[in-house]
């Protein structure tokens, strides 16, 4: 009696262990290998992974990921990205001006109308009164013509000597103007004009090599006991867009 039991025993286990399928028997396409038929607990992870995905697509984009640009494979890169794999460095400073940047443009022939006003011309105008007021000629030297330039400009012997005998006459010519007055007290400058209309001066006029603009009989303007004064300046000329004086009082060549 106890061996068919334990034989009908043993093959309900083997029946339970081992079930063979019809021969013509497909499987469910729930059975596939997809996403359905992973495990319960892959399934959930999945799920999540999507909606993390999805949350994250839908998210606006970072401030600091910068602008995006086409890579050559297609796909959309971000400037950090692109920075990344093309080397690129951050930007430095800008670089610094040059120095000269702002000068005028240097004319060979010298055929450039200076301003009748600027702040540069009225500053070399007041030095050249405070020079008159203090007895100082040495104030008066920025409102001279340079030695430099006079030189390849006038077509004399001795070019350089010339210049020597009218800067001495200028410094003169100071000198003589604050004698005129017993008294400088309480003078004020107030401002320089340009005398007659500047008229250009081709080469070979008035023994020159290079042209220049030239303007007669100046004007320092000032106030003294509140009353309204001037100054004559006999005669400016111009050199790359600035006015010079070359003679101050009436000059005769020595």
């Amino acid at each position: 009696m106890m061996k068919p039991i334990v034989v009908g025993a043993v093959a309900v286990v083997m029946g339970c262990a081992a079930p063979t399928p019809a021969p013509d028997a497909r499987p469910a396409e729930s059975a596939q290998p997809t996403a359905a038929g992973a495990s319960p607990g892959a399934a959930t992870a999945a799920a999540t992974s999507g909606a993390g995905a999805a949350k994250a697509s839908s998210a606006p984009p970072s401030q600091d990921a910068g602008p995006t640009e086409r890579s050559q494979d297609g796909g959309a890169r971000t400037g950090a990205e692109a920075a990344a794999a093309d080397g690129a460095l951050h930007p430095g400073p800008a670089p610094l001006a040059s120095a000269d940047a702002g000068a005028a443009a240097y004319a060979p022939d010298n055929k450039i109308l200076p301003p009748l006003e600027s702040e540069e011309l009225t500053a070399r105008a007041s030095g050249l009164f405070d020079a008159i007021v203090k007895n100082d000629p040495a104030l008066a030297e920025p409102f001279w013509f340079p030695k430099e330039p006079f030189i390849p400009l006038k077509d004399v012997k001795d070019p350089g000597k010339y210049w020597d005998n009218l800067h001495a006459a200028y410094l003169n010519d100071v000198k003589a103007m604050h004698r005129k007055r017993r008294s400088w007290e309480a003078a004020r400058f107030v401002g320089f004009e340009v005398g007659s209309r500047p008229k250009w001066v081709p080469p070979g006029d008035e023994v020159n090599k290079i042209g220049y603009y030239r303007s007669l009989h100046g004007k320092l303007k000032y106030e003294i006991d509140g009353k309204p004064a001037t100054i004559d300046v006999h005669t400016v000329i111009s050199w790359q867009g600035r006015w010079y004086v070359t003679h101050l009082g009436d000059f005769k060549k020595r």
